[in-house]
């Protein structure tokens, strides 16, 4: 049944294929922490306008599924492109990598703006009494604080997007499930592959689960649990 496992072509095809998965979730949740951030400031000290244009792009990122939304990064947009760029060629990779980017920044806006409204009224306060500019005391104050605040919800949103790469084989981009696929049609095997492939999603997930809580538990603010209560 696993026999192919022991096949070397078919080792660096998983390799290759986890690479692509890992990469896509990492760039996806960094990326997704700075624009979330972004949306975070601009909603909690933005005009009606900014606010109004960040509550749509919440919606529709947290409203339709990742897989829409890939289906419309990857054909509608190049699509639309092409009338005004005729012959342009975008590559569908780097689509993902921006699609899974700003999925994430939908989430995290909002992990951000919790984070920040739970220290963000006393210590706004006390560094502008001390002569610092709202810029400087949400880098220097809040936004240190707040981010240790949120690595619970960073493992949470590393967790769902890697899950969610596995919709990239149905865009025709080469992640760990479109790898599984192409060994399932090759070898007839089709349970033992996926057991293979699920297991190393399981091992992945959990590995990166337990540093994450490792971290939080040495970065935590003491008592913050009860100030989020």
């Amino acid at each position: 049944m696993f026999e192919w496992l022991y096949n070397p072509l078919y080792d660096s095809m998983i390799l290759q294929g986890l690479s692509v998965t890992v990469e896509i979730t990492l760039f996806g949740v960094l990326f997704g922490l700075l624009v979330g951030t972004l949306l975070a400031i601009g909603d909690l000290y933005g005009g009606k306008v900014a606010r109004g244009v960040i509550a749509v792009y919440v919606e529709f990122f947290r409203g339709s599924p990742l897989f829409v939304q890939l289906f419309i990064a990857v054909y509608a947009v190049p699509a639309l492109l092409s009338l005004v760029f005729p012959g342009i060629q975008i590559n569908h990779l780097l689509l993902a990598f921006l699609i899974f980017g700003l999925n994430s920044a939908g989430y995290q806006k909002g992990y951000m703006k919790g984070a920040m409204q739970t220290i963000l009224d006393d210590q706004m306060q006390a560094g502008l009494s001390v002569g610092m500019s709202k810029i400087q005391t949400l880098r220097h104050i809040i936004l240190p604080q707040a981010y240790r605040i949120v690595i619970p919800s960073w493992t949470n949103e590393f967790c769902s997007l890697t899950k969610s790469t596995s919709t990239l084989a149905f865009v025709g981009i080469t992640d760990l499930v479109s790898i599984g696929l192409t060994i399932r049609f090759q070898t007839f095997e089709i349970l033992p592959v996926w057991i293979v492939i699920g297991a190393i999603y399981l091992i992945w997930i959990t590995g990166v689960s337990k540093l994450m809580d490792v971290i939080y538990e040495r970065k935590k603010i003491p008592g913050v649990e009860l100030l989020m209560q």
